[in-house]
């Protein structure tokens, strides 16, 4: 008789079971293998709920991605350009945004390069 389908057979890997990434507290014996404090170990949630409780493994610190990406200081300037120079009061003479307008825009000291970079890099994108 072959290898039946019995309930005595071995799970099947292949099988999908979610599994999660922790770290090692204590040291961790699981299937045969030894897992050292600070090592990162994939468990089940049945094979983690025992260990979470006598606290032998935590669940790895969850990087938080702020909500906003960061923006270089010339993203942040290409974003306020627009709005600033709708009013034309922030404009100069020669056409140019406001250094002093896209300061209190943004929130940053906007030097008179940066502002010449922001508004190249502007025009560029704006003639796509």
């Amino acid at each position: 008789m072959g290898h039946g389908v019995g309930p005595l057979q071995e799970p099947d890997m292949s099988e999908t079971t979610d599994l999660t990434e922790y770290e090692c507290v204590e040291p961790v014996s699981h299937n045969q293998k030894k897992y050292l404090p600070g090592a990162p170990i994939s468990l089940s949630g049945k094979d983690a709920a025992p260990l979470l409780e006598i606290k032998a493994i935590k669940a790895p610190d969850v990087k938080t991605e702020p909500v906003a990406p960061v923006l270089s200081e010339l993203e942040q300037l290409l974003a306020v350009i627009p709005d600033v120079i709708e009013d034309k009061a922030n404009l100069t003479g020669s056409g140019l945004p406001l250094v002093e307008a896209l300061t209190d825009a943004v929130g940053f000291d906007v030097s008179a390069d940066m502002r010449n970079e922001a508004w190249t890099a502007f025009q560029a994108k704006d003639a796509e």
